[in-house]
C-alpha cells in the first residue's frame, strides 16, 4: 500500500526501476543476519522455517556470549591495573575498548527487544512507500537512496578497517617480522588486554583466545553499524517524506479547485504531517537509550584516545589510535548530522504552508492552515531519551567535553 499526497493507493505498481523499501535496508539487514539477528519481520522472513530462525538464534546468543565473556575478561584487567597501580597506560587503551565493547552490547541488547516496535514502524513506512516510477520521482527517491548509501559505505568500511586492523595486528606482526623476515622472536599478544585465571601465552589456549576477541570484536562493530545505519535509513526517510510533503504544499494553489477540494487536500495533508510525526516519536523511543549511551561513552572514548596519541608510542600504535579517534567522530559526527537534517526537513514544512499561494482559499482553508504551521514550528528531534535532542550543536558541545576530560586526565597523569 503507497501514500501518494492527496491519494491513498490501494494498489502495488511495481516495475524493475522502482525502489523497493527493504533497499533502504540491505545494509542493515546484512550486518545484522551476520551476528545472526533479525531485526523486523517481514512477510519474506516470516517464510522461513522454524530450523531456520533456531539456527540462527544459537548462532546469535553464542556470538553474544562470547562477546560479554571478552567484555567481562577486560573490565577484570582494568580494576586489576588500577587497584595495584600498574599498567596505567595499557588500563586506559582498555578503557576506550571497554567504552566501545558495551556500546555495542546496549545496542545489540536494546534492539533485540524493541524488534516488535521496529517492525511496526517498518509496516507504516512501508503503507507511506510510494509504489509507482512516477511517484518516486516526484519523490527524488532514487537521490536520497544514493546519498544514504555513500553514507553507509564509508561509514562501514572505516569502522570495518578500524576493527580489523586491531584484530590482526599481531598476526601481521608475526607474519612481517618474524616469519618473513626472521628479524625478532614473536611474543605471544592478543589483540585487546585482557585478564584470564590461566596462563594462555603458552599452550593451545592462545589461539583459542585469539580467535574469541577476533570474534568479539567483528560482533561487537556488526551490532554497532547495524543500529546505526538502521537509525540513518528510518531518518532517511522521514526527511524523504516531510520534504515531499513541504514541496506539494508549495506547488499547491488555493482557490482555483472548489472549497470542498481545498478542504480535503489540507485535511489529507495534516494527517500526512501527523503520522510523520507520531513517526518520529516512536523512532526516538526505539533508539533513545542507546544514543544517550553512545553519546555519553563517545566522550569518554575520545578523551582516553587523545591522551594516549599526545603520550606518544610506536608510529603503528600511534597509527590505530588515530583512525580510532577518527572513527570515533565520524560516529557522532554522522548521527548528528541525519538528526540535524530532520529537524531542518520538520521545521520547512511550516514555512512552505505560509509560502504557498493560500490567498485564494476560503475562510475555512485559511484557519486550518494554522494548524500545520503552528505544529511544524515545533521541529521533529531525535532524541536521546528526555534528557538529549541530538543534532550538530550537541555534536559540538560533546567535542567540548571532551577535551575538559582530557586536559583534566593529563593534568593528573603529569602530576
Amino acid at each position: 500500500m503507497a501514500w501518494k499526497f492527496g491519494k491513498h493507493s490501494k494498489t502495488i505498481v511495481t516495475s524493475v526501476k522502482t525502489i523497493s523499501l527493504d533497499k533502504f535496508f540491505r545494509y542493515v539487514n546484512i550486518f545484522y543476519l551476520s551476528i545472526g539477528m533479525v531485526a523486523y519481520e517481514s512477510e519474506e522472513r516470516n517464510n522461513n522455517n522454524n530450523w531456520t530462525r533456531n539456527l540462527l538464534n544459537c548462532y546469535f546468543f553464542c556470538l553474544v556470549l562470547n562477546l560479554n565473556f571478552v567484555l567481562l575478561s577486560e573490565l577484570i584487567y582494568v580494576a586489576l591495573a588500577f587497584a595495584k597501580a600498574n599498567n596505567f597506560l595499557e588500563a586506559t587503551m582498555n578503557l576506550c575498548f571497554i567504552g566501545y565493547v558495551v556500546i555495542g552490547v546496549i545496542k545489540i541488547r536494546h534492539i533485540w527487544y524493541q524488534r516488535t516496535q521496529l517492525t511496526r514502524v517498518v509496516a507504516q513506512l512501508q503503507q507511506l512507500h510510494p509504489a509507482e516510477e512516477r511517484q518516486q520521482a516526484e519523490y527524488k527517491m532514487d537521490e536520497y537512496l544514493r546519498g544514504y548509501r555513500f553514507i553507509s559505505i564509508f561509514y562501514s568500511s572505516m569502522q570495518m578497517v578500524l576493527v580489523w586492523s586491531y584484530n590482526l595486528y599481531w598476526a601481521a606482526y608475526y607474519l612481517i617480522y618474524d616469519f618473513w623476515l626472521g628479524i625478532r622472536t614473536f611474543k605471544r599478544m592478543l589483540p585487546y588486554y585482557c585478564w584470564t585465571p590461566w596462563d594462555w601465552s603458552s599452550n593451545w589456549s592462545y589461539y583459542v583466545m585469539y580467535i574469541s576477541q577476533n570474534l568479539a570484536g567483528q560482533t561487537c562493530v556488526s551490532g554497532q553499524l547495524a543500529a546505526d545505519m538502521f537509525m540513518c535509513a528510518l531518518v532517511t526517510l522521514l526527511i524523504m517524506h516531510f520534504k515531499r510533503l513541504g514541496t506539494r504544499f508549495e506547488q499547491h494553489v488555493a482557490g482555483q479547485l472548489p472549497p470542498e477540494q481545498d478542504l480535503d487536500f489540507l485535511q489529507k495533508g495534516i494527517i500526512y504531517h501527523q503520522r510523520l510525526l507520531l513517526l518520529s516519536e516512536e523512532i526516538s523511543k526505539i533508539f533513545g537509550i542507546p544514543l544517550l549511551c553512545n553519546f555519553a561513552s563517545s566522550s569518554f572514548i575520545i578523551c582516553f584516545m587523545i591522551f594516549q596519541i599526545t603520550i606518544g608510542g610506536n608510529i603503528d600504535n600511534l597509527a590505530m589510535l588515530g583512525l580510532f579517534l577518527f572513527c570515533s567522530m565520524g560516529q557522532i559526527f554522522i548521527i548528528g548530522s541525519y538528526a540535524q537534517r530532520l529537524i531542518d526537513a520538520s521545521e520547512q514544512v511550516g514555512q512552505c504552508v505560509y509560502n504557498h499561494d493560500w490567498f485564494g482559499g476560503e475562510l475555512r482553508y485559511r484557519k486550518m492552515l494554522l494548524l500545520i504551521i503552528r505544529r511544524a514550528q515545533r521541529p521533529s528531534y531525535v532524541r536521546a531519551t528526555m534528557f538529549l535532542n541530538v543534532s550538530l550543536i550537541t555534536v559540538t558541545d560533546l567535542l567540548q567535553l571532551s577535551y575538559k576530560f582530557f586536559a583534566l586526565l593529563r593534568t593528573m597523569y603529569t602530576k
